[in-house]
């Protein structure tokens, strides 16, 4: 057992690409944060928030590396604690407090069922080590699998942000310094998705189809009621928050994909899902990371998060602007970036299940790609909103106008996110051929050599082919604007104001206005509403419930204090009684494990 414990690396495949995603994406946030972080120096510390975010990576990085339970646990609640320090930094805000409260509940919870998860694995194969326990995975009984199926599920889905587990994230990520969003979203979630494929896939080894089912289900759910949620959101933050789990879903839904096709023995189809499932993990990595330090330089710039306050920033700060356009673009799946080329492979993925699968559910898997279908085109929706309501178009406030200017090395975390997003949609055909081989070792089957038309179909484009289509397009553009524009003068006019004497900026679209006929088709789901305000004359507030917040967790919350205030009955105040409740309690936790070793 020591000897286990102290082989504590895990250094295959699966771990070096994750700490490769680890170490590429927190280099790009690690130089934004060093311009980012001296609007703090008056209030805060800046050697805290560097130290916390040190210890936050490392940790990261240190339960990718694990090969033991203790040691992965222990490496996971140092990730879990430093990244809620972090997302109560700014602790002077109540708001924030509440928000960080409500994570530390959810990522503890998320870690006791890990403990529970991993001490079931103990019992069942009487070791630590991961390399034992996947030798161990064919010896697991069904009923075995399935609890460490659901606990991995429970877990895992807690901290990446699978529904109904997902209510932190549009609370964390909004109080969090955005330097810090982007780590948690670009990083840490995909931290809780490797976990969960070393679980399901390494360890557990051949599953029945009806967990990917239950996988697929699950993230499509996830997929579309987040992306609704997001459509809704002014804070473009908590938009970026909601947009998170929706990726989340997408990542998830493929992963159970692949596990269906590994269930049916199609090992190539679940090889290439599986990868799809991987190349999107780094891919929203870094156009997540890009979104929410373009949306940091914002809120640097202007004090504020409310989209429905901005408006017009292209003209002063044209760099951030284009950064958040290539990411607004990658995220949207438009090529040649990134987003688009994990994005056909996922849906290259499920369309494979045509003629493969004869079931009934074959009709569920392709519901469930026509919804994240539909889902991908909700994500253009409202990255359009998210992208023309805070920079084009003509300043909504004060704080829109008088904007600040950003330190240079947050442009440059900026800019060299953008880079990847180009580079790894462009070079996406190199880049998938290396994942395939990372997958081919988590699927543990021999090399799979695929045809060039197969690779060529689930990366969407030839690099080739398309270097040729832009630098067409881009010569026959300029032609164009030359030769339409060479000696040629131009009118200004003023813009109809609908019958006003003068138009206002705010009489633009809104962020709330842009997307409320998606709002008021998804009632139900989010929690819709619109308050009439009578002052001088008449204005409409609407905003947006999370519905499982609603009717799951306040409930609960409910029931927590209600309970907490009976218990305090208990509490008589006098020493003698608290011991004798020590004592009671180490007496029942020792019997407890005497009786389950």
């Amino acid at each position: 057992m020591l000897e286990s414990f102290y082989n504590i690396m895990m250094t295959d495949w699966l771990s070096i690409f994750f700490v490769a995603l680890i170490i590429l994406i927190s280099i790009p946030i690690c130089l934004f944060s060093i311009g980012y972080v001296k609007e703090y120096r008056q209030n805060y510390s800046i050697k805290y928030i560097y130290s916390m975010m040190t210890f936050f990576i490392l940790s990261m990085i240190g339960v990718v590396f694990s090969n033991n339970s203790i040691v992965f646990m222990i490496f996971w609640e140092i990730m879990s604690m430093t990244s809620f320090f972090l997302v109560i930094y700014e602790y002077k805000n109540k708001e924030n407090l509440s928000s960080g409260i409500m994570y530390f509940v959810m990522t503890h919870i998320s870690g006791l069922v890990l403990m529970i998860m991993f001490a079931l694995i103990y019992k069942y194969t009487n070791s630590f080590d991961f390399k034992e326990i996947m030798e161990y995975s064919n010896k697991f009984t069904l009923t075995q699998k399935t609890i460490i199926f659901i606990l991995a599920i429970i877990g895992f889905g807690a901290k990446a942000g699978l529904m109904p587990l997902h209510a932190w994230l549009p609370k964390a990520h909004p109080s969090a310094p955005s330097n810090v969003s982007a780590l948690m979203s670009g990083v840490m979630l995909k931290v809780a998705v490797y976990g969960f494929i070393r679980t399901a896939f390494m360890f557990l080894g051949d599953v029945p189809y009806s967990y990917g089912i239950s996988l697929m289900i699950i993230g499509t759910l996830t997929a579309i009621i987040s992306i609704l949620n997001a459509s809704a959101q002014r804070n473009m933050k908590k938009l970026l928050a909601y947009s998170s789990a929706e990726n989340i879903g997408l990542i998830f839904s493929v992963l159970g994909l692949a596990i269906i096709f590994k269930s049916y023995g199609l090992n190539t189809l679940a090889v290439l899902a599986l990868t799809a499932g991987l190349f999107h993990a780094v891919n929203h990595g870094i156009f997540k990371s890009l979104l929410f330090t373009a949306a940091g330089s914002v809120l640097y710039s202007t004090g504020t998060k409310n989209m429905n306050e901005l408006g017009g920033l292209y003209k002063k700060m044209k760099f951030a602007t284009f950064c958040a356009f290539v990411g607004t673009a990658a995220i949207s799946a438009i090529p040649p970036l990134n987003g688009f080329a994990s994005e056909v492979a996922i849906f290259m993925s499920f369309i494979q299940v045509a003629g493969k699968i004869d079931s009934i559910w074959m009709i569920v898997i392709i519901l469930c790609g026509s919804i994240l279908a539909l889902t991908s085109g909700a994500v253009m929706y409202v990255s359009v909103k998210s992208f023309g309501i805070t920079y084009l178009g003509e300043p909504r406030s004060i704080k829109a106008q008088n904007i600040h200017k950003v330190p240079i090395s947050m442009n440059i975390g900026m800019g060299l996110l953008s880079v990847y997003a180009i580079l790894f949609g462009v070079l996406s055909k190199f880049i998938f051929e290396y994942i395939i081989k990372i997958s081919q070792d988590i699927i543990n089957v021999g090399n799979i050599r695929l045809d060039e038309n197969t690779l060529q179909n689930f990366v969407g484009f030839d690099i080739v082919v398309m270097a040729s289509i832009i630098i067409s397009v881009t010569v026959v553009f300029l032609l164009v604007n030359y030769i339409t524009r060479k000696n040629k003068t131009f009118k200004v006019y003023d813009t109809w104001g609908c019958g006003f004497n003068e138009a206002k900026p705010y009489m633009q679209y809104s962020g709330s206005g842009f997307t409320q006929p998606l709002s008021k088709i998804a009632t139900s789901i989010i929690g819709y509403k619109k308050t009439v305000l009578k002052e001088e004359t008449i204005f409409f507030r609407q905003h947006t419930t999370d519905m499982i917040e609603k009717y799951l967790y306040n409930p609960i919350i409910s029931l927590v204090d209600y309970l907490a205030i009976k218990i305090t009955k208990i509490h008589y105040g006098q020493i003698q009684v608290y011991i004798a409740y020590i004592i009671m309690s180490l007496i029942i936790a020792v019997v407890c494990v005497v009786k389950f070793i």
